[in-house]
């Protein structure tokens, strides 16, 4: 099927951002404050003079998980003509919170590094994959009914003694096969993935895989609750590719506890013989990396600029170092 691509920014109302199907905010404040430090990073950007002078585009992207046949729904998001570059790409998965796939501060974050020339001199292509099937931008509503049947399948559906989850293994398979198909200008060897919230079980679930290729990944404010500690150390590492993890954690996080859920999520990493690295945010609640959440009343949350900047900095900073020797 043919792929119909629009700018990102395009129709950033946030009136329709809210009523349209699928949902992409979840009311007009969440929408305007996501919207107003995208322009202001982009106004850096340029400043800086590490932004291209071709904007991003997108398009909406459904792909399949051949293990069961649903049907999932992301986005898309490259440099604008970069179809018409002759040289393979980085690919780049994004992995959604609670809320879904549908979410402009995932667009938001896509057309930063789509449009970084410094870490991607010739594009990259990103994928906002989908882990619940979500077609409308349901797992915005209130009622967390559904989102909740639809998380604890993908996590605890069909789990391994040691824990892996197979089910949110093959939603990532679907996700590299997808970009891969979608996009075949990808350079399937030179991968990373970046999480948010719900998304850190992605990344650590991407750790236990060990997909070639896969160089990189960073979570913000990851959740990794029911992981189990790992096995006893052996002498050598799993076998596979290995990458360099940077898990960017809130001190005061109430979702990650410290001495367990922490523990054991960087205890498996290094088990599979991962380079992990914790970035400890000080006074750094849940959701920290997102203004909207200035609008939202669950004191568990909270936006922290000073963190939000830091560990973008820090993500940016390991991107460099994968992708533009």
């Amino acid at each position: 099927m043919a792929l119909s691509w629009a700018p990102t920014k395009a129709g950033l109302d946030p009136e329709q951002l809210v009523k349209e199907t699928p949902q992409m905010a979840k009311d007009m404040d969440f929408a305007n404050a996501v919207i107003d430090a995208w322009n202001k990073d982009e106004a850096s950007m340029k400043t800086n003079g590490i932004r291209s002078e071709q904007s991003s585009e997108t398009t909406k992207f459904q792909y399949q998980d051949a293990s069961d046949g649903t049907t999932l729904y992301g986005h898309l998001i490259r440099r604008t003509n970069a179809n018409n570059n002759d040289k393979k790409v980085p690919g780049v998965l994004l992995f959604h919170t609670g809320a879904g796939p549908h979410d402009v501060s995932l667009l938001w974050k896509a057309d930063l590094l789509a449009t970084n020339q410094e870490i991607f001199p010739h594009g990259c292509v990103i994928l906002v994959t989908d882990i619940l099937s979500d077609d409308t931008g349901w797992a915005w509503g209130d009622d967390r009914t559904k989102y909740s049947q639809a998380r604890t399948k993908v996590l605890d559906g069909n789990k391994s003694s040691s824990g892996e989850r197979f089910v949110l293994q093959s939603r990532i398979q679907a996700a590299l096969k997808g970009l891969q198909e979608a996009s075949p200008e990808v350079d399937m060897t030179r991968l990373c993935a970046l999480g948010w919230c719900l998304g850190g079980h992605s990344i650590l679930e991407l750790g236990r895989m060990k997909i070639p290729g896969m160089r990189a990944m960073v979570t913000f404010h990851g959740v990794f609750d029911g992981i189990p500690p790992p096995p006893p150390r052996t002498d050598s590492a799993t076998p596979g590719q290995t990458a360099d993890i940077l898990i960017c954690n809130g001190e005061l996080d109430p979702f990650v506890s410290q001495d367990t859920v922490l523990k054991n999520a960087i205890d498996t990493l290094n088990y599979h013989g991962h380079s992990v690295r914790l970035l400890q945010l000080v006074g750094a609640r849940h959701g920290f990396s997102n203004p909207a959440q200035d609008y939202n009343p669950n004191e568990a949350f909270a936006y922290n600029h000073e963190a939000a900047q830091t560990s973008w900095a820090e993500c940016l900073k390991l991107l460099q170092k994968t992708f533009a020797a």
